[in-house]
């Protein structure tokens, strides 16, 4: 696996001391890791495309926690690789897939912050995303402190819709819909500046369609699929944190915001009155931001006032059907768990 390398005696110490499980002393490993040829061997097993028997757990274990030892520009793409499961290493294990994300927010600097986020945003599996998400907020104070934190618009109206310009004759119109479903539309656009004209059955095929602008389409959807599904992880990680959102903040990044919106405004937010948190559905009622209720109430979220995402409520029935009904008359099809 390691071919000449495995020969080194630095190289075979660093391989024993990464089987040894709960044995395993940190400051030994400190010096291992500084061996000339440790980091070519770390190099060597990341990239090894070949799932390793299920038996190697301890080994991969102390492999993961000794790349977290090397140089942050070395330590942090490998340990992308192995939470992504690029590597054979991690490809058949959930669990040490986890803790290389875990190894990843204890490499010092200012390079893990960034490839914790992607891994939030991007990761094929939740549970990834998830435990990036955590060791983010536990490595910053906050999340701002990460300013590429902030979920990009793409461009989105505020009905989370943007219109791509084929050529002289067509338009296509991405959009976020409701539970974030991604969907694309191809319209005549008839030489018009805004509007659309009559949709097409799918792309176009006219000799003046811009294909550049086609592909743009294509890239701009799949990267609003990722961004909703990062959006998604937040919520249901505010959900179960219950996190406290500043009015300003919900309106802003999640109620209103391109992306994150149409799945925040899908869900029963609580507001915090007194004592309680009393929940709502978020609807705009005269030019307002504020939470309904089945039986018609409005409670206006103020400057100073707080916010959470609603958690699983187990309900009477005639109460649970009530909030049924608003939210099947508003269409609102909740993207987390909230009413039992």
């Amino acid at each position: 696996m390691l071919g000449p390398l495995a020969d080194d005696p630095g190289v075979s110490d660093l391989l024993d001391h990464c089987e040894l499980g709960s044995q395993w002393q940190p400051a030994l490993a400190r010096r291992q890791v500084q061996a000339p040829q440790a980091g070519a061997a770390l190099n060597r097993l990341a990239g090894k495309e070949d799932p390793l028997w299920p038996e190697s757990t301890e080994f991969v274990a102390g492999a993961i926690r000794a790349m977290a030892l090397l140089p942050a520009e070395e330590a942090v793409p490998l340990l992308v690789r192995l939470a992504t499961q690029e590597s054979g290493l991690t490809t058949w294990s959930t669990p040490l897939a986890r803790a290389a994300v875990r190894a990843l927010g204890t490499v010092p600097g200012e390079l893990a912050p960034p490839a914790l986020h992607r891994l939030a945003s991007e990761a094929p599996l939740a549970a990834v995303r998830k435990a990036a998400y955590a060791e983010l907020k536990r490595r910053l104070h906050t999340l701002s402190d990460a300013p590429e934190w902030s979920v990009d618009t793409f461009g989105l109206d505020r009905d989370s819709r943007r219109r791509i310009q084929l050529g002289p004759d067509h338009v296509a119109v991405v959009r976020v819909e409701a539970g974030g479903r991604v969907k694309v539309g191809y319209h005549e656009s008839r030489g018009r500046a805004s509007g659309d004209g009559r949709a097409l059955a799918g792309k176009p095929t006219a000799a003046t369609v811009d294909q550049g602008a086609l592909g743009e389409v294509t890239e701009l959807a799949a990267k609003l699929r990722t961004a909703v599904r990062a959006a998604r992880t937040r919520l249901e990680s505010a959900q179960k944190e219950h996190r406290e959102i500043p009015t300003d903040d919900w309106i802003e990044h999640y109620i209103t915001h391109p992306v994150t919106g149409p799945l925040a405004r899908t869900l029963l937010w609580e507001l915090h009155d007194g004592d309680d948190w009393r929940p709502g559905l978020p609807r705009l009622v005269e030019d307002r931001w504020c939470l309904v209720t089945p039986d018609s109430e409005r409670r206006v979220p103020v400057e100073g006032d707080l916010l959470r995402v609603a958690t699983p409520m187990r309900l009477p029935v005639p109460q649970a059907r009530s909030w049924a009904r608003l939210m099947a008359k508003s269409k609102a099809e909740p993207v987390l768990k909230q009413i039992l």
